[in-house]
């Protein structure tokens, strides 16, 4: 039987047996999330007790500093093998190949808007790099392409002091101390947060495939008490494991563009 680290540690935590669960990983692996999903408890609506509601993934810790948290992991293979063709192709246009971690923004902000009942005028984004060194800002990422958002993050780009993010993606290592630092105002604090855990290289494809040591990415989704209830937060957090699981969705935009009056 293969399981992933995190979840066997998640089994065993919380005295589940893993050979009664369904492994949606590769070649069958139980990830985190099945871990999940097996938790979600048998609605009787549906008369033969499954659920008939849409995908929703249960917070895996008890809400910390206002926050609901989502401990999940992904396998990236897929997202690779289809991204590094693509990044061959637009090297010459943005003088860079796209990283997975231009994917992983675009999932996290595709996932987010795709609950109605989650309110934003402009859903800036704030990006950590390099383990937190570097900053970018893309402004009104909802409707913004993978080719936008790469471009927008080669070179990094300062960030103003009236810019408050409401969606915060960090690379491995990057630590507490230094979000709070560059978030000053605790005011102006995010509505979701996703944080990279381990060490798969989020900037792989830029390196060169070869240098892939690992394609399991590990993660941790925060979605604010303040923001959405519960429910939506649950929802939200299985459409980024979705997401990230079918990388050709992310290609898709989906939402109608803003245009300004004339």
């Amino acid at each position: 039987m293969l399981i992933s680290p995190l979840a066997e540690r998640l089994c065993r935590s919380r005295g589940i047996d893993p050979a009664r669960l369904h492994g949606t990983g590769p070649r069958g692996r139980i990830m985190a999330a099945d871990v999940a999903a097996g938790e979600v408890e048998k609605t009787p609506e549906s008369g033969d007790g499954s659920r008939l509601a849409d995908p929703a993934l249960p917070p895996t810790r008890a809400p910390k500093d206002g926050y609901y948290v989502y401990d999940a992991e992904v396998d990236m293979q897929a997202l690779a093998q289809m991204s590094f063709p693509i990044a061959v192709q637009c090297e010459k246009l943005l003088e860079k190949r796209y990283s997975l971690f231009d994917y992983i923004v675009r999932a996290v902000v595709k996932a987010c808007t795709s609950a109605p009942e989650w309110k934003a005028d402009a859903v800036d984004v704030l990006i950590f790099e390099n383990e937190g060194a570097d900053t970018t800002i893309i402004p009104d990422a909802a409707d913004k392409t993978i080719c936008d958002i790469a471009r927008e993050t080669s070179p990094p780009a300062p960030m103003p002091e009236d810019f408050h993010p409401r969606i915060v993606v960090c690379d491995a290592h990057t630590s507490r101390a230094r979000v709070a630092q560059v978030l000053r105002s605790p005011d102006h604090r995010p509505d979701f947060a996703f944080v990279a855990r381990g060490n798969s290289p989020k900037v792989g494809i830029r390196a060169g495939r070869a240098k892939l040591r690992s394609c399991i990415l590990p993660y941790t989704f925060y979605a604010s008490e303040q923001a959405v209830s519960p429910d939506v937060a649950n929802h939200i957090a299985a459409a980024l494991h979705t997401l990230l699981y079918n990388p050709a969705r992310l290609l898709l935009i989906t939402e109608a563009r803003k245009t300004k009056p004339i």
